[in-house]
């Protein structure tokens, strides 16, 4: 068996995962980070059931679940009406169905909960402010690009694969959540409007509303002026917006160039519409170290997925930002909808990997 020392571009969520993975298969790894030092970004992530399987696979699970929290239902809203449309129990029922629970977090405590792990494991090694490329490291054994949507290694290396920027910007927030009349704020709630969308969970310790508000540039306080009172009520109650240009990675025909890997957003980053970016670069890391960090194997047992993901969440834009009659009719099809048959289309996302 090859225990060939592994070095990997990106101290990120994927590139703690890959090293973790690594290192409980008997492979020491070195995390090479351009940062000086570990800041918290970002804001709220979910983390679905495949993401909570992925984290049980390379042993970070006892670690990462204090942080996570469980909401007990997404409630998918019509941005204009306020109406409810769907709601989606993820209490016990959803548990038995996909085997695992649905949680949701802070992306900084998830990280911080890696990171610990990783510290632990004496394989392990983190250089910090080593902004690096593949050409600084040693190409004798394999080299793991985790960094990221906007991957140097990627643009550079496997040439004319830049990321594509769309129209839509995420503005994001995170503040003490408020009591909303006819809203439960402990839920995961989704508000489809026209031309954009709206996410909102409460995530940490103290429970502050994460919000992504997704438009066209507009700032949301703007752009949702028009919509129901009570998606204008939490939209107001911040004016702490952070702005998040929304990029993806087209698919690519290999992640491997040489002894350079492609994982996470540099491989396969996709737009945000499935909640799916962390559990991915989770999976990714679960699956390398399942082929014994074989290139080929991994990128013929992830890519097909990782593909199928990102024109879902194409696909799921789409649909959540219609207007006009095909709303209406988006509308009508969720409310009709059996929740059974809601979750048996999630089987793919939620039971695979």
């Amino acid at each position: 068996m090859n225990h060939s020392p592994i070095s990997i571009i990106g101290g990120g969520i994927a590139g703690l995962a890959t090293a973790i993975a690594a290192a409980r298969s008997g492979r020491s790894a070195t995390i090479y980070e351009k940062a000086k030092s570990f800041e918290p970004v970002g804001a709220g992530l979910q983390l679905g059931p495949n993401a909570v399987r992925a984290l049980k696979a390379i042993g970070a699970w006892d670690a990462v679940e204090p942080i996570t929290s469980s909401p007990p239902a997404i409630c998918m809203r019509d941005g204009k009406s306020g109406k409810l449309l769907k709601h989606i129990s993820l209490g016990k029922t959803f548990e038995q169905r996909f085997g695992q629970a649905y949680r949701v977090a802070l992306r900084a405590d998830l990280h911080k909960a890696l990171l610990a792990v990783a510290s632990q494991h004496s394989a392990i090694e983190i250089k910090l402010g080593k902004d690096i490329s593949v050409e600084d490291l040693d190409h004798s054994n394999p080299i793991v690009a985790a960094d990221g949507v906007n991957s140097k290694t990627r643009t550079q290396y496997f040439q004319s694969n830049a990321a594509i920027t769309t129209t839509d910007v995420a503005y994001r927030a995170l503040f003490p959540k408020p009591e909303i009349n006819g809203v439960d704020m402990d839920c995961v709630n989704l508000w489809l409007c026209p031309q954009s969308h709206v996410v909102h969970y409460p995530v940490g310790q103290d429970q502050k509303l994460n919000i992504v508000a997704i438009t066209q540039s507009a700032l949301p306080q703007t752009h949702y002026a028009n919509s129901a009172g009570s998606l204008r009520q939490i939209i107001n109650a911040t004016l702490d917006w952070k702005e998040w240009p929304l990029a993806y990675v087209a698919p690519l025909p290999a992640w491997t160039k040489g002894n350079v890997t492609l994982v996470g957003d540099s491989a396969h980053g996709t737009l945000p519409y499935l909640a799916q970016g962390a559990a991915m670069a989770l999976e990714d890391a679960a699956a390398f170290a399942a082929t014994n960090f074989n290139p080929e194997k991994f990128f013929e047992l992830r890519a097909a997925r990782c593909t199928k993901l990102h024109n879902a969440s194409l696909r799921a834009g789409k649909i959540y930002h219609l207007v006009g009659a095909a709303a209406k009719a988006r509308n009508l099809a969720l409310a009709v909808m059996p929740e059974r048959s809601f979750l048996a289309g999630l089987n793919w996302l939620y039971a695979g990997a």
